[in-house]
């Protein structure tokens, strides 16, 4: 078939003479394949050896691989199985005999490991062997595979990964079973072919002697081998750089080297202390040392009076007697001294320009850029200094607890509470407002008290109920949760603030509603619990947040230095309750005809509490449709119209959009806190993170001198460790 494909014959056009006589005589030897008999049994006994052994071979027409079962018993004798053999033609693209060879061991390799797998819950297979009469493909084998083109190597390595504890060996051509199934055989001939069916006498001989090493052969010799060329670059140790933090001890410390190396030379005794000139020749050395290290390129460019690179063109840098490369600039007639108008040159990849960069940080007590470059630029010319410089300010301690920059996760998701439909106030966030001033009684000399505002904001249609409390208490509270009960009915949720009265508020309620006696006289169906958030974490009841500003702002508007009474201040809580009910949920529209909005209101009384009250409706229309009937229609109208206005307006995220990495267990923080100075703020340890659904952290547990908190990491400032 595929000399037919080779030879471009149509259907239609007859075969050539050749190909007639090759198809003729492959047709009248099939009725001999009658005569093949496949021997299917395997001889295995108990305390018996097996191998499996296999042979590759290829040539221009195709490639093969056979495989046999050789079985050791307790008494040494061997038998011989075939399992298989797999046969592929060669493809029509020409390829050397060596590539065929390698695919022959690549199919080889697959077909061991398949029956290895196939065979491994039956029989216990101690080794496996294979052999290839290609002494090429056995050089390939012994050597790396990245060593090769793609194709040997991608084969190579595909060998190693099926067969890693595969022993491969050589073995001559006329004893190579699988060299009759890749050169092809009529089925006449195969019938009484006992090197295939059997295998070769070898392997019924002991392991030992079985010579099967192949020839080695030079890598150079190999075909498709790869070119490789190595360039080994010997640079000037500096390790010792490396090793120092600070760059007055690495200073002194190269000083006294060299001192007892002059010593050591010249045997004189020098005064007791380092002196100006001896400090400044170790500053020579070390920059010099830095230098050939990381500015070989530019030592050789210069030295062999070539221009240098584009990025130190512009600096016109030149190597001066001591064998520093220094800066030419412009500033030749300048009133400065000579090392400020020639400075060092120093990489912003070298430790040294580190050191240099922290100690001007730690000598100006810790200042910005532009004074710690002021200074720098005296004496050393440092590539992109300010880079340099924000990498020290981030990495100090002191800096990073002045500066205060907390990390600010990416704003959540809108919980479950804000974004589906229930009845209002069955999902309440609550929150305090004040202290306010409250008279006793209209009288000339008064008795004042200090009252608050109990807030209730419900969660889905921002709905507002004010409560007058006259205290910080759990019973105040109670009292005005009471209250708010009886008008609202009894939410299924309430989201605060961790404040003390509503923990303890909490803690009472629970074992009101899970008393037995008292578990069904309140409700079965909808039990109150409550949803505290983290402590010292406003910023995660924004919406109550935001009604306790809007209350305080209308009620110091209305009220101004006033100290009301009582009653005077139930009355402006009521009014500014119907006012903040009376609000439109969504942005309205500039055209002048559209003056229908949605308020919560609409869903507390079904419109806004300020509005005038609509014309009764004539008898007509109340014959035609129930009034109970039309009251619900409107009712779910508001909600439709609440799903496509008011959810759409909280899609978008304001702020809070960017993501920042997430704090680990065992950071260190400081604890940021408005009532003391950020030099005394509290040091802690991360103990364990508290992700969101989406993953982020937003709130840690951590362990302080004072014992463990719980803060939002908008509250920490992260310390550098490295």
């Amino acid at each position: 078939m595929q000399r037919i494909w080779k030879a471009n014959v149509s259907w239609d056009d007859p075969l050539p003479p050749d190909l007639v006589n090759c198809w003729s005589v492959f047709v009248d030897s099939l009725p001999a394949l009658s005569n093949v008999k496949v021997p299917r049994f395997l001889s295995t006994q108990l305390q018996s050896r097996v191998q499996l052994c296999g042979f590759c071979d290829a040539s221009e027409k195709g490639y093969s691989a056979v495989v046999y079962l050789r079985t050791v018993t307790h008494n040494h004798s061997v038998s011989i199985s075939l399992l298989g053999s797999k046969t592929k033609m060669a493809p029509v693209k020409t390829s050397t005999v060596p590539r065929l060879e390698l695919c022959a061991a690549v199919l080889l390799a697959r077909w061991l490991y398949r029956l290895l797998t196939i065979l491994q819950d039956k029989l216990n297979v101690d080794s496996t062997f294979a052999w290839s009469d290609s002494q090429i493909v056995l050089s390939w084998l012994v050597k790396p595979h990245s060593m090769f083109k793609v194709f040997v190597s991608n084969r190579v390595h595909r060998i190693h990964t099926l067969l890693p504890h595969c022993q491969w060996g050589y073995v001559r051509s006329a004893i190579n079973p699988a060299d009759c199934a890749s050169r092809g055989m009529l089925p006449s001939e195969l019938i009484s072919h006992s090197l295939y069916w059997c295998g070769p006498k070898f392997l019924y001989a002991n392991v030992d002697t079985w010579d099967t090493s192949p020839t080695p052969i030079p890598v150079e010799q190999l075909p498709d081998t790869k070119i490789v060329s190595l360039t080994v670059t010997v640079s000037e140790p500096s390790e010792w750089i490396c090793r120092f933090s600070s760059y007055d001890r690495m200073l002194r410390v190269i000083s006294w080297v060299r001192r007892f190396i002059f010593r050591c030379k010249r045997k004189e005794y020098p005064l007791a202390f380092l002196q100006a000139s001896e400090l400044q020749e170790s500053l020579v050395s070390i920059v010099r040392v830095s230098q050939r290290l990381l500015l070989s390129g530019l030592f050789i460019t210069l030295e062999s009076d070539r221009t240098p690179s584009r990025s130190y063109a512009r600096l016109r840098p030149f190597m001066d007697s001591n064998g520093l490369i220094r800066i030419g600039g412009r500033l030749h007639h300048a009133d400065l001294p000579t090392l400020q108008k020639q400075p060092m040159l120093l990489p912003k990849t070298s430790h040294l320009a580190k050191l240099i960069v922290r100690h001007w940080h730690l000598v100006t007590c810790h200042s910005g850029p532009r004074v710690i470059t002021a200074l720098i630029t005296r004496n050393f010319w440092i590539m992109s200094v300010r880079v340099v410089i924000r990498q020290t300010i981030g990495s100090c301690t002191t800096c990073v607890r002045a500066i205060a920059q907390s990390p600010q996760p990416l704003m959540a998701n809108l919980p479950a509470a804000r974004v589906q439909v229930c009845q209002p106030f069955s999902k309440v966030g609550i929150d305090y407002a004040g202290p306010l001033p409250m008279r006793e009684f209209r009288l000339r000399k008064p008795r004042e008290y200090k009252v608050y505002i109990a807030v209730f904001v419900c969660m889905a249609v921002k709905a507002v109920h004010l409560e007058l409390v006259l205290e910080l208490s759990t019973d105040a509270f109670l009292a005005a949760f009471d209250r708010f009960v009886a008008r609202r009915g009894l939410p299924q949720e309430i989201f605060s603030d961790c404040g003390t009265n509503f923990v303890g508020a909490s803690k009472r309620l629970s074992i009101l509603v899970n008393h037995p006696e008292n578990r069904d006289r309140l409700t079965a169906r909808a039990p109150c619990s409550f949803n505290f958030n983290p402590p010292a974490a406003p910023h995660f009841g924004g919406l109550w947040e935001a009604a306790v500003r809007s209350t305080k702002t209308l009620l110091s508007r209305v009220m101004g230095c006033h100290h009301p009474t009582l009653e005077e201040l139930s009355t402006v809580l009521c009014r500014i309750e119907a006012v903040l009910n009376s609000r439109p949920l969504t942005p309205m529209s500039s055209s002048p005809l559209d003056l229908d909005y949605l308020t919560p209101g609409h869903f507390l009384i079904g419109r806004p509490l300020l509005s005038v009250p609509d014309l009764p409706m004539p008898e007509t229309a109340s014959k035609s449709v129930p009034r109970w009937k039309l009251l619900h229609q409107c009712h779910q109208a508001f909600w439709r119209r609440w799903s496509a206005e008011y959810l759409c307006s909280l899609q978008v995220r304001n702020k809070w959009t960017k993501n920042s990495p997430n704090l680990k267990i065992g950071d260190m923080v400081v604890v940021k806190d408005k009532q003391l100075a950020p030099t005394h703020w509290r040091l802690g340890r991360i103990l364990s993170v508290n992700p969101g659904v989406d993953g982020v952290v937003r709130v840690v547990r951590l362990l302080t001198s004072q014992g463990e908190l719980t803060r939002p990491v908008v509250k920490l400032v992260l310390l550098p460790t490295e």
